[in-house]
């Protein structure tokens, strides 16, 4: 009985445990960046700059305004690593005699299903010439991907559905600091700050093994399974800060850094039961709701990013980026549920803290842009992103690894609008070695061991305009 109340509090903590993975993170934000492979924080020619450095808005004339979207494709799979030597095992009951059978932790290798994604971008300058002033706001989605596994495969009682979408808006004001102190013909230098306004979602769908029903029922209640599907929402707030720098017509630096943001997400857990896994509730004595609701604190991590870019050659633009983000504050998880506090359901739901542990990701990327002609640019770039993930932790919610990134662009520029259009391929794979999806004896659940490879398309689109 502890062990089913176990079972479905780590199913809810789960919620927390895969949203701040480093394959949520998304960092494309714009066709130009993508096209480069992100490195855009050293460049001022554009008003995505908003997200990767907005102290860059300041060398933006009137009013600018981009809209735009990055199509994302994501195809998993997942290679089993085959029946294991000496397999785990867990009683059962079979023709009148108690037996023990052998865990399946990873031997059906099968696809995750497609499912696309469609993070948005939205920005906008204004730049008051006679002040040395910019004003500026952005709307996109720094974390917003998941996954959606088949119901019945190897790793379901871990994952079968995961998604988390937040939306930052983001409001700045940027100084021309060279403008004001009147060396700008030698010396571009601006500075900006920004608040944040975090909102997320959460989804969360897997199964809860109850196998055990199978000793209880001597053998009448085969395979019990549940089924868990968990929403919830979140707001949060944050800040940002970045700094400017040109020699004209040689080299830019730039930097900026984002507070961390701290989300409390409560939602809502839906649970239903196949026949065996009622029968196995029933004889268990237990009283389980069809619904419950629960609340945990999720710390979305600091992050920042420097960069660089030579502007010596006449048309070309050469950029270098380096981003990193603090997964370190993810160190740990805690639910609590409203209704052990008002004492309607066992004081069990509110399990002891689940330790994480994570660490940093970076990304190191370099790219080009070259104006062919005055209406046209081509862009190409590469990127590198470790993942965040401690391999003692690594679970199939959104499977991560080293990714390499290779990415294509273009763009056209009119009299007052412009468009651009970027493709990216990103892949990476990683292993899964550890006790996570383990379970007990009794309910086994499965470890889903082997490789996840990951192979996603990406393509950004970007209308701009300027008045």
């Amino acid at each position: 009985m502890k062990k089913l109340v176990s079972v479905m509090t780590v199913t809810l903590l789960l919620v927390g445990s895969t949203a701040l993975a480093g394959g949520f993170l998304i960092y494309e934000h714009g066709a130009k960046s993508t096209g480069m492979a992100n490195a855009r924080t050293a460049i001022s020619d554009d008003v995505s700059s908003i997200y990767f450095n907005p102290a860059g808005i300041t060398e933006l004339p009137g009013l600018q305004v981009q809209l735009g979207t990055t199509a994302i494709l994501p195809f998993i799979h997942y290679e089993a690593a085959g029946p294991q030597t000496a397999p785990r095992r867990y009683p059962s009951y079979e023709n009148g005699a108690y037996i023990e059978k052998p865990v399946n932790d990873g031997e059906n290798s099968i696809d995750a299903k497609l499912k696309a994604f469609t993070p948005i971008h939205l920005y906008a300058s204004y730049r008051l010439e006679a002040t040395g002033l910019s004003f500026g706001f952005g709307l996109n989605n720094p974390f917003g991907l998941g996954t959606y596994w088949p119901g019945n495969w190897d790793g379901r009682f871990m994952a079968t559905e995961t998604e988390i979408q937040t939306f930052f808006s983001q409001p700045v004001i940027a100084v021309d600091i060279a403008e004001l102190a009147g060396f700008k013909d030698t010396l571009k230098l601006s500075f900006a700050a920004g608040y944040n306004f975090v909102y997320g979602t959460a989804r969360l769908g897997r199964k809860t093994d109850l196998r055990i029903g199978e000793v209880l029922s001597q053998g009448e209640a085969l395979d019990g399974e549940g089924s868990l599907l968990m929403t919830g929402d979140a707001f949060g707030h944050g800040w940002n800060v970045a700094v400017y720098l040109e020699l004209p017509k040689l080299l830019s630096v730039g930097a900026s850094i984002r507070s961390g943001v701290s989300l409390l997400f409560s939602g809502t857990a839906r649970f239903s039961f196949n026949q065996a896994g009622e029968t196995t509730v029933e004889l268990l004595s237990m009283n389980i709701p069809d619904e419950t609701t629960g609340q945990v604190t999720i710390d979305l991590p600091w992050n920042m990013n420097f960069g660089i870019a030579y502007l010596g050659i006449e048309n070309l633009k050469i950029a270098a980026d380096f981003y990193v983000a603090f997964f370190e504050s993810y160190d740990e998880l805690k639910l609590e549920f409203e209704c052990v506090e008002i004492g309607t359901c066992s004081e069990s739901l509110n399990a002891d803290p689940i330790e994480k542990n994570f660490g940093k990701s970076m990304q190191f990327s370099v790219g080009a842009e070259y104006v062919l002609f005055d209406d046209w640019t081509v862009r190409g770039g590469y990127g590198l992103v470790t993942s965040p993930v401690p391999e003692d932790t690594f679970d199939p919610g959104l499977p991560d690894g080293l990714r390499n990134l290779i990415s294509a662009g273009f763009g056209y520029r009119g009299s007052w609008w412009g468009v651009d259009l970027a493709y990216m391929v990103a892949f990476w794979e990683g292993t899964k070695d550890n006790d996570v999806g383990g379970g007990d004896d009794k309910n086994p659940e499965g470890k889903a061991s082997g490789t996840y490879t990951t192979f996603t398309h990406l393509l950004a689109l970007s209308l701009s305009a300027w008045f």
